[in-house]
């Protein structure tokens, strides 16, 4: 059987919300767009880029919560939500309780007015984690098995547990283990690697610092300058270049740090340690840029 929760309005405060961080990475982009390169430039593109992440992560969530599912039958329970399935054997399943018995208590994760994915704890029964769409107890139903409890919203939870109850005097006809099941990007080991993940927005926060030196230096430089480049070369000869030669620089720093993050993903779902190089590699050579920018304009 396949039961789906009442979503109507989680999938509106979701919508609302995608479109409200479209509309603000939109406007900062104008005004990024139309500002001479500075500081105030630089932060409004950080700040659509900040905008433009946070759009499209509630429009994945709001398209998760528009999958939210629940299909039983005489293997097992199975959650779907977005690119994750929660597999449950039935025969696991030890009580269910309703969530007037024992109350909702607040939960950490992904959660706003009729959407609540993530993970709580309650004094009486643990750790619970939650896939469901509730606005009041009695939406909620806790299901207790051998491993973990989860909480769900299904529209006649008695129903629900007599469906249960039958198919597990029924008995199985497959042997089913408790796991979980990730498909498309959701299943790449970086995504649950802090290691990775924390060398990466290093490799990016190393990115936007070449920005950041570019766009408080930008500014104050004359129309044409003195360019010594490349700064690494024992006896370098100056050359005379306009201003906006020297964004060859950041750029060719970003197109580089873009280039090495994504090898280093596809290295990494491949060997984790290799992948770990190339984000080294990567905040290294950032650095590196930075450095290079600084020392080519000595002097200006």
């Amino acid at each position: 059987m396949y039961y789906q929760p009442p979503r109507a309005l989680g999938l509106l405060v979701g919508a609302a919300i995608t479109f409200w961080a479209l509309a603000v990475t939109i406007l900062l982009l104008n005004f990024g767009l139309g500002a001479s390169l500075g500081i105030a430039g630089l932060l409004a593109f950080v700040g659509a880029i900040a905008a433009g992440g946070l759009a499209l992560l509630f429009a994945y969530w709001t398209y998760a919560l528009a999958t939210l599912s629940y299909a039983l039958d005489r293997n097992g329970l199975v959650i779907n939500w977005g690119t994750t399935k929660q597999v449950i054997p039935l025969g696991a399943i030890e009580r269910l309780v309703p969530g007037t018995a024992i109350g909702v208590p607040r939960v950490e994760g992904v959660t706003w007015l009729g959407y609540h994915i993530g993970r709580a704890s309650i004094q009486r029964i643990g750790d619970v984690l939650f896939y469901s769409t509730h606005q009041d107890p009695e939406q909620v139903l806790y299901v207790m098995t051998t491993e973990r409890n989860y909480a769900i919203s299904v529209p006649d939870p008695a129903a629900f547990a007599h469906e249960i109850q039958v198919r597990q005097d029924l008995g199985p006809t497959a042997e089913v283990t408790h796991h979980v099941e990730r498909t498309g990007a959701a299943a790449q080991a970086f995504w649950h690697d802090p290691v990775g993940r924390s060398l990466a927005v290093i490799a990016l926060g190393a990115g936007a610092m070449m920005w950041g030196v570019v766009a408080f230096r930008y500014p104050g430089l004359p129309a044409t300058f003195e360019l010594h480049f490349p700064a690494w070369q024992a006896l370098p000869v100056p050359d005379i270049v306009e201003r906006e030669a020297i964004l060859e620089l950041p750029r060719t720093a970003t197109l580089v740090l873009g280039i090495n993050l994504l090898v280093g993903l596809a290295l990494h779902a491949w060997d984790r340690v290799a992948g770990y190089v190339l984000f080294i590699a990567a905040i290294v050579i950032q650095v590196g840029f930075v450095l290079a920018f600084q020392l080519a304009l000595r002097g200006v």
